[in-house]
């Protein structure tokens, strides 16, 4: 699925749970809505240029720091926002 079409569902989702009868009707359109949104977190993420999606940066052979462009996670996000 497209970026948009997974969006357009998280929207639908979210609004499915607004106006869900029950609470398990409502906990059910919750998880499905954060699957989608996981789905759209993965392709937003890409490797630091920095660190090569480590973390770290060796700084000699027995030393590494934090990369600070990553903070220590190893991806960066695009510019794109989450709905």
């Amino acid at each position: 699925m497209t970026e948009k079409q997974l969006q357009k569902k998280y929207a639908d989702l979210i609004k499915g749970a607004a106006s869900a009868n029950g609470r398990k009707e409502t906990v059910s359109y919750l998880h499905k809505a954060e699957k989608v949104r996981t789905k759209i977190y993965k392709n937003l993420k890409k490797q630091c240029p920095n660190c090569n999606g480590h973390g770290y940066r060796r700084i000699s052979i027995d030393g590494a720091k934090t990369c600070l462009v990553c903070f220590g996670k190893g991806f960066v996000l695009n510019d794109k926002k989450i709905v």
